[in-house]
């Protein structure tokens, strides 16, 4: 049974590529890829801008976007004071755990 379920799907795989390379003749004419989405074709901004770039060139693009980030983040850090909650200053978040909640006067 699954022996010939797999020949149909593969016999009609073989159907499909054949009709779309337009093995059908005029009695089934094969899809136009022209005509299949245009209208994302006219949905498209900008579409000039994008650029294909090689490994070695999105590499180094990445690092200067990683660059360009820590050093506007090291400029906000700077002109930012610290954030405070009612006059006493908060203390910076731990990589060794979780921040906690400031202790409630009772």
């Amino acid at each position: 049974m699954i022996k010939w379920l797999g020949l149909l799907l593969v016999l009609a795989n073989v159907a499909f590529w054949g009709w779309t390379q337009g093995w059908g003749g005029q009695a089934w004419p094969p899809p136009d890829a022209r005509q299949r989405e245009p209208e994302r074709l006219q949905q498209q901004v900008r579409p000039e801008s994008i650029v294909v770039l090689s490994p070695k060139a999105a590499s180094a693009a990445l690092e200067q976007m990683a660059a360009a980030s820590a050093v506007a983040a090291s400029a906000a850090s700077a002109a930012d004071p610290a954030p405070t909650t009612g006059g006493a200053p908060v203390p910076p978040a731990s990589a060794s755990g979780p921040a906690r909640a400031p202790a409630r006067p009772r």
